[in-house]
């Protein structure tokens, strides 16, 4: 299942490189340069949706192909054959994410006078340690493993807030291709966590967890190259890094019973 579980996953982020590329000329050809206005059927904004909708397809069907799977149905034992030093790549996922956080209190400390970013800096640095011992938990002995409650509660409900702040921060902006991708990319991941929350609560659904793990992946490799601010997308690469390791264990730690 390794190498299934690597094709899968590099699959996933090679296409949100080239849907980044996409998104990049998109935003360099697709936009009035004097006011900024989407310019109306420009044929990068198809490209971007074209490319964007195949992915979501083909990342289905590829999945149905693993219906006949195995998957345990708790956490942390759904992860138990996780990459060499996760905990090592679950502390600098930590690491980003609250760094992210601090950039972002910063901000609104200095420039934006916003209480949506200041909320959203001190949320995203509990959640750092939510997320980081979610990830982290699957590499520690069977007696010393932990719920995983923490984490996974922290970081839906981080999400969710991040989704409100975004649409906030973007809400008189009347160029909805400003602002469109990074909502869906936080949309995506939000479904992700609440699958992958699943298991922690003994409500699994795993191919549900490794299609939205591994779209909120695509998207949010494809909206760094947006002009967001350094926090958000420090926040957006820590959690696509953290959903690529979860999507690799849980694939990896799969078992045929065909």
């Amino acid at each position: 299942m390794r190498k299934k579980s690597l094709i899968l996953c590099g699959f996933a982020v090679i296409m949100g490189v080239f849907g980044g590329f996409l998104r990049w000329l998109q935003n360099i050809n697709a936009f009035e340069a004097d006011t900024g206005l989407a310019i109306p059927h420009s044929p990068w904004s198809y490209a971007v949706m074209l490319f964007a909708v195949l992915f979501a397809i083909l990342l289905l069907v590829w999945l149905r192909e693993y219906r006949h799977l195995k998957f345990a149905s708790g956490y942390p034992e759904v992860y138990a054959k996780t990459i060499p030093f996760v905990s090592v790549a679950a502390v600098i996922i930590g690491a980003l994410v609250g760094v992210g956080g601090l950039l972002t209190l910063y901000r609104a400390v200095t420039t934006s006078k916003s209480a949506f970013d200041l909320i959203l800096g001190l949320f995203s640095i509990l959640c750092a340690f939510g997320l980081a011992s979610l990830i982290m938990s699957v590499d520690k002995p069977k007696k010393e493993k932990k719920s995983g409650v923490f984490g996974a509660v922290t970081t839906v409900f981080f999400l969710c807030f991040w989704l409100i702040a975004a649409y906030k921060y973007s809400a008189s902006d009347p160029v909805i291709w400003h602002f469109a991708p990074r909502l869906l990319t936080i949309c995506a991941m939000i479904l992700a966590f609440y699958y992958i929350a699943g298991f922690v609560f003994n409500k699994p659904r795993p191919l549900a967890s490794l299609y939205f793990g591994l779209l909120g992946v695509f998207m949010g490799i494809s909206v760094l190259v947006d002009t967001y601010p350094v926090g958000e997308q420090l926040i957006t690469f820590g959690f696509a890094a953290s959903i690529v390791i979860l999507s690799f264990s849980q694939l990896n730690s799969a078992e045929n019973i065909s």
